[in-house]
């Protein structure tokens, strides 16, 4: 088996631990966090509103399994607020990428991130244009590696934001419904289908796209 096929091997299992296996084997713990979070809401909205945000953006450095706070933030605030903490948290994160990205030479970020890390931003970077910045947004490693790289290649500040800006708006809009639409119905399924389906979805066309490009 060639180094290649390795990667992608390991590439395919670590995103099938943060995405899918995560959420799965700690299903309990996460519904009782989500459970709490909605009773919390209701006397201190505020806070659980910025807790989110602060979990999404830590995601840059931490392994957040975005899919289920995405749908939480949908199901505890409904769409529009919902969309609107999604979004920020979404924003912040890649604000912090693009950040870590440009003073990727300094001692702090390779701190932060590591010296592996850095160094596959640095090879995404080789190939990133504003279509592969837009379409990685809601898939799952390649968006916080995006953002690294567009901080790495020098994309210019105002079109990174303008982009990752109305691509962010997207996914929170997408899970903002879901995560309503889950609430609203008592759903189990369809929060799983957030929490879960849909970013290893958008993992596997993310892949098969990028590998049809290259």
């Amino acid at each position: 088996m060639g180094q290649g096929r390795i990667g992608q091997w390991l590439g395919l299992t670590t995103v099938a631990i943060f995405v899918l296996i995560v959420p799965l084997a700690f299903a309990d713990q996460i519904e009782g966090i989500a459970n709490a979070a909605v009773a919390k809401a209701e006397d201190n909205p505020v806070l659980v509103a910025v807790l989110i945000i602060l979990a999404l953006a830590l995601d840059i450095f931490l392994p957040v399994p975005n899919g289920v706070t995405n749908t939480l933030a949908g199901a505890i605030f409904g769409f529009d607020l919902g969309m609107a903490v999604i979004w920020t948290g979404l924003m912040a994160a890649s604000l912090m990428g693009y950040g870590a990205g440009a003073l990727a030479a300094r001692p702090l970020a390779r701190r932060l991130l590591g010296e592996e890390e850095l160094a596959r931003a640095h090879r995404f970077a080789k190939g990133l244009g504003p279509l592969v910045l837009i379409l990685s947004r809601p898939v799952p490693v390649f968006a916080e590696l995006a953002t690294l790289a567009a901080g790495m290649s020098a994309m210019p500040f105002r079109l990174f934001l303008l982009l990752t800006g109305l691509a962010n708006l997207a996914v929170a809009f997408v899970f903002a419904g879901i995560g309503a639409a889950a609430m609203s119905t008592q759903s189990g399924t369809l929060g799983l289908v957030g929490a879960v389906g849909l970013p290893l979805a958008a993992w596997l066309a993310y892949r098969w796209w990028h590998q049809r490009r290259g």
